[in-house]
């Protein structure tokens, strides 16, 4: 195997996921991509969720409301890259050849994507544990990527 696949999203089962991608990669001589997905619900759910009064209260039910939700939802997406990056970088000072990819969309889909199209022999990913209601309403990006995987997969469970 000379390509992995690891999908992150910053959960607390993400360290245990780059753990046992990175002692695989290590183990194979493999490149190391990590992928993290941001959602599309990213803008959507600053916005409906933002005290904007807190901001500016003139500027409640007006278009200005809009781009503070775009300007916020940029920023968590910086964040994001920025921590993505922070893990590829000290991956590489490891002696991993990692390089980190930040996609926006539908995770499941995406991860399946992007492994299709970099060719990668197996994907890594974790599960949250989270219990039957939440998989029913969610569903799970882990049995969605599972299901439709053309390649090798590894699930690492949430730790206890």
């Amino acid at each position: 195997m000379k390509q992995l696949l690891v999908a992150v999203d910053f959960s607390k089962n993400t360290n245990a996921v780059l753990e046992q991608a990175t002692a695989l990669s290590s183990a194979l001589n493999a490149k190391l991509w990590i992928l993290h997905v941001t959602s599309c619900e990213t803008q959507t759910m600053i916005y409906e969720s933002s005290p904007f009064s807190d901001y500016a209260p003139e500027f409640i039910g007006m278009p200005g409301d809009v781009q503070l939700a775009r300007n916020l939802s940029a920023d968590e997406i910086k964040r994001e890259h920025q921590h993505l990056l922070g893990i590829s970088t000290q991956l590489r000072e490891k002696g991993v050849d990692a390089q980190a990819i930040l996609l926006k969309g539908d995770a499941a889909k995406l991860i399946l994507e992007k492994a299709d199209d970099l060719g990668v022999e197996m994907i890594i990913l974790g599960t949250h544990g989270h219990g039957l209601l939440h998989k029913a309403l969610l569903g799970s990006v882990s049995e969605a990527v599972m299901r439709h995987a053309q390649c090798n997969l590894m699930i690492v469970p949430c730790p206890a």
